[in-house]
């Protein structure tokens, strides 16, 4: 799966800014991904839409997964 842009986002979820929960940081990449119901029963989201948002670290990697419409994204320059 490609990245869905060139350049890291921030992101906020519920009136506050997304952090990577690993360490710390605020920039990542991010993706949208379609999700088997397998899949979205492995993550204890089969109840909501089978489409993710996906933010991955560009620090360390971890990814953070949530519901599409949850996030309000930012690019860079504004």
């Amino acid at each position: 799966m490609t990245m869905a842009g060139d350049q890291p986002v921030w992101a906020v979820a519920g009136e506050k800014t997304v952090t990577c929960g690993h360490c710390g940081q605020g920039w990542f990449w991010h993706r949208r991904a379609v999700m088997s119901s397998s899949t979205a029963s492995m993550f204890g989201v089969d109840a909501f839409s089978p489409e993710a948002a996906l933010l991955s670290c560009t620090a360390c990697g971890r990814i953070e997964l949530f519901e599409p419409r949850a996030l309000t994204l930012r690019h860079p320059e504004g």
